[in-house]
């Protein structure tokens, strides 16, 4: 592909004629996250107006590596991170992990922005897999940081976005979605011209209220400093400070996953803790409701008795 300069971290793409203009403030960063066939590499292609990213339709991965790819939208610099299939259930062969590794360096000093790409009216079991997965591998505190992409646009026809997130019965979605601070919007990456670029100011729009909350602050954590250190030492990436950072990469997100695990054991406790603190406050109404249900239990027996049920 013309343009493609392949990095000793991963695949850096120039993202057009766009990006010899100077940008007005920091780059934005952007990692493209969500499970395999979402439609990342074509999201990636949307925001940039260029197909940097191979895509097509397909059940198996087409980005094998990360790539990281530049732009620029109304004179600010914008890099974005394509990701392979790192937020799958399975991921946990060393070909993960240097990818995993890739993406922070690609995306260092850190992401201001984690772009969870799902297909319109399709949130599954592997979607909430793959919101497990991104807060193994960056933190609980992504979230903070996420704004949902819904792909296949058109399927809305005339109906509004906003609707059909209010009104979903998926509830699994809908809570993501409170987690994410109500961010989110659509893309069709068919689209073209006037329409490409009024789903891409839509996405800037949100994603400008993310930073504005946060102040311009991107997410950030131990490994992307260390990522920082290596790409400033410009080391040999089969030497031994790479193998090193390799073994912290590996580390980071077991202990992510163990913080993860120790959390949700620690909410079903404080549940339990609230349901027994309850029933000792009102102790008083447990007892009358448990002796009404005995009541009506021996009725419903006397009763099947009676007429012989």
């Amino acid at each position: 592909m013309e343009g493609l300069q392949r990095s000793r971290y991963g695949t850096m793409a120039e993202g057009g004629t766009e990006h010899t203009r100077s940008a007005a403030s920091s780059p934005l960063r952007i990692v493209l996250a969500g499970k395999t066939g979402c439609g990342k590499s074509a999201t990636g292609n949307s925001i940039l107006g260029q197909p940097v990213f191979e895509s097509r339709l397909g059940a198996q991965s087409v980005t094998r590596k990360c790539q990281g790819a530049t732009g620029t939208w109304n004179g600010r610099s914008i890099l974005v991170v394509d990701t392979p299939p790192i937020f799958e259930a399975r991921a946990q062969d060393q070909e993960v992990y240097e990818n995993i590794g890739d993406c922070y360096l690609l995306s260092a000093p850190g992401p201001h922005v984690l772009l969870l790409v799902t297909q319109l009216g399709r949130f599954t079991e592997q979607d909430v897999v793959a919101v497990t997965r991104v807060k193994e591998v960056f933190g609980a505190r992504a979230l903070r940081h996420m704004v949902i992409l819904f792909t296949h646009k058109e399927d809305l026809a005339d109906g509004s976005l906003h609707d059909y997130v209010a009104n979903t019965d998926n509830l699994r979605l809908r809570g993501l979605v409170r987690e994410c601070g109500q961010r989110y919007c659509a893309f069709n990456n068919r689209a073209s011209g006037d329409e490409r670029g009024e789903q891409l100011a839509g996405l800037m729009a949100v994603v400008e209220g993310l930073e504005r909350e946060h102040q311009g602050a991107y997410l950030s954590n131990d490994l992307f400093f260390d990522a920082q250190r290596l790409q400033q030492g410009g080391g040999d990436p089969h030497g031994e400070g790479h193998v090193r950072y390799l073994a912290k990469v590996r580390s980071h997100v077991a202990k992510q996953k163990q913080d993860l695990q120790e959390a949700q054991r620690n909410r079903a406790f404080k549940a339990l803790l609230r349901v027994k603190n309850w029933i000792t406050s009102h102790i008083r109404i447990f007892a009358v409701l448990v002796i009404c249900f005995l009541i009506f239990l021996a009725i419903l027996i006397s009763l099947c008795s009676t007429h012989e049920c």
